[in-house]
């Protein structure tokens, strides 16, 4: 599926806890800020599924071996980021 480029996490007064992980190549682009750049032909590379970043729940990861985290999904069950 790719890489986790970037994590989520939800903030309360005592804690901070992951809530889902960006997963493939262009959420790398994401997290660079270099939207902006992408965004005009965004449609195009969606289409052709080369703009794919995946949000994965923390509880459908498998962070056991962190070298090598697994999904616990399938990827047909991924969602994309928002």
């Amino acid at each position: 599926v790719g890489r986790i480029e970037e994590f989520r996490v939800r903030r309360d007064e005592t804690s901070c806890l992951v809530d889902s992980y960006l997963i493939g190549v262009s959420a790398l682009v994401a997290r660079l800020g270099a939207w902006t750049l992408v965004r005009p032909i965004s449609r195009l590379l969606k289409s052709r599924e080369l703009y794919l970043v995946y949000e994965v729940p923390w509880q459908d990861m498998d962070l056991s071996d962190q070298e090598h985290p697994r999904l616990r999904i399938a990827k047909r069950d991924l969602r994309h980021a928002k």
